[in-house]
């Protein structure tokens, strides 16, 4: 992990300027040598923003009602969380989890969830991707330099196309009038740091 990287992008991020991140990411990968992570610049996951708004619908609705029966908790936030998808690759998704708090000090709150998603959501169109995380560690990539760096790059930039995502649905959501969409989702994947909140 390009710790030093993953700390300048989510400066960005949390100002919710996910396209200067992008940018930056994208311009990073562009310095390394040409890799099979390379084909990710310019790709993104914005084909999946009817699917995920149906997916998130579907998530209000069943909470909404539990929140309904519950008088000392009402809902506050949601969390979205990708998969470990590095050493995933064989299938990448998402799930859905629900708060009644919102803490500001620092994420240790988002292990605490009120209830998640059933059924997870499969991300599509990085199918070529999955195949080179893959390739990477059944043929033991890892130790060739530019397939290294070009590794560390490659996995925040579909966090942050992730994001983007997340961020458009929301827009869409909001001009369509979806009461969910007044509850900020933060977006991240399994154990990294880059958090954002939707606005």
């Amino acid at each position: 992990m390009n710790f030093e990287l993953e700390d300048k992008l989510n400066e960005y991020v949390k100002q919710n300027d996910l396209e200067s991140a992008i940018q930056i990411a994208e311009s990073e990968l562009r310095k390394i040598s040409q890799t099979d992570f390379h084909q990710l610049i310019g790709m993104n996951l914005l084909h999946l923003e009817s699917e995920l708004s149906e997916f998130i619908s579907k998530f209000y609705s069943s909470v909404k009602l539990k929140y309904t029966f519950s008088f000392s908790k009402k809902l506050k936030a949601f969390y979205c969380e990708m998969n470990g998808f590095t050493i995933n690759y064989d299938r990448w998704f998402i799930d859905l989890f629900s708060f009644s708090e919102i803490e500001k000090e620092d994420y240790e709150w988002l292990a605490d969830f009120e209830h998640h998603t059933n059924k997870d959501l499969t991300i599509t169109g990085f199918e070529n991707l999955q195949k080179v995380y893959e390739d990477v560690y059944k043929n033991q990539k890892h130790n060739i330099p530019e397939i290294e760096q070009a590794y560390d790059v490659a996995e925040l930039l579909i966090i942050l196309r992730l994001q983007e995502l997340f961020r458009e649905t929301y827009k869409s959501a909001k001009s369509n009038g979806k009461k969910w969409a007044e509850f900020p989702m933060f977006v991240t994947a399994h154990d990294y740091e880059m958090i954002y909140r939707t606005k």
